[in-house]
């Protein structure tokens, strides 16, 4: 795993551990939080070779393709999680990010927002660039192009939440609502609105993506993409399962992601 910081990994590797003592089977972590380039992250691919595990179920968007390609020729028993890559066949399984951000743009102008401003992930990482890049090209074709000053590049994290949020407040930009590149920058940035006096989605109208186990218990309830998140985390340890093991059970390599709207986002007050 790449972290372990907040719901959205804890829920994958709840899903995982599930799956796996159902076949009565355990699971060892590597936490590659620490990796700050390819050869650290192939050394947390080391340590879990090095134990003799029998499969890896790897979530990581950093590595490109042609070096997970070369792992897989290396130890074949890996699978990747939320990464597409046509290589791979079979061992990629990924939820349709572009399709995420083309709903989140969908919504937020059927509701009548034409300043929207947006707080990305890294673009370095695939998922954040697919739903990002969703989410601008949507927009155009709607009609309602996205300014680049309105584009704040963040980290999904609390403190990249709390850096991007500050930034926004403070650029003077106007803006009816903020497209967040996960729930849990969503959730900081809607605290830190509401702790400057203002209100959401009253004001400003916060949408999040992941729809993580805490986004209904936000205040308000957090509008969010909703990203099979755990199905895709079932499908991928099934089939690894299978390669380990000979099983067959039935698995899927692409998801689609929902809107689930909430309390965070309404029409903009000009719109009233």
């Amino acid at each position: 795993m790449p972290s372990l910081e907040g719901p959205y990994y804890q829920m994958m590797i709840r899903a995982i551990e599930l799956e796996l003592r159902q076949q009565g089977k355990h699971m060892i972590l590597a936490n590659a939080e620490d990796a700050t380039s390819d050869e650290d992250r192939l050394g947390h691919i080391d340590y879990l070779i090095n134990r003799d595990c029998d499969g890896i179920l790897m979530s990581c968007s950093q590595l490109g393709d042609f070096k997970l390609a070369t792992l897989t020729d290396r130890y074949p028993n890996l699978v990747c999680i939320n990464r597409e890559v046509e290589a791979l066949p079979g061992r990629a399984f990924s939820i349709d990010h572009d399709l995420g951000g083309r709903l989140a743009a969908r919504h937020l102008h059927a509701l009548g927002h034409r300043n929207v401003a947006v707080i990305t992930g890294r673009l370095s990482a695939q998922d954040a660039k697919q739903r990002h890049k969703g989410f601008l090209d949507e927009m155009s074709r709607l009609g309602n192009p996205v300014a680049a000053e309105r584009v704040i590049e963040g980290a999904f994290s609390y403190a990249g939440g709390e850096q991007a949020a500050e930034t926004l407040i403070g650029s003077g930009i106007e803006f009816t609502a903020v497209f967040c590149g996960n729930d849990k920058v969503a959730m900081v940035v809607s605290a830190r609105l509401q702790a400057s006096g203002i209100s959401v989605p009253g004001q400003v109208s916060v949408l999040g993506y992941d729809d993580v186990d805490f986004a209904a218990y936000t205040a308000p309830a957090l509008s969010t993409i909703h990203a099979p998140i755990v199905e895709m985390t079932q499908s991928a340890c099934r089939q690894l399962l299978n390669l380990t093991y000979g099983l067959d059970m039935p698995f899927r390599e692409r998801f689609e992601p929902t809107l689930c709207a909430r309390k965070s986002t309404a029409p903009p007050a000009s719109a009233l």
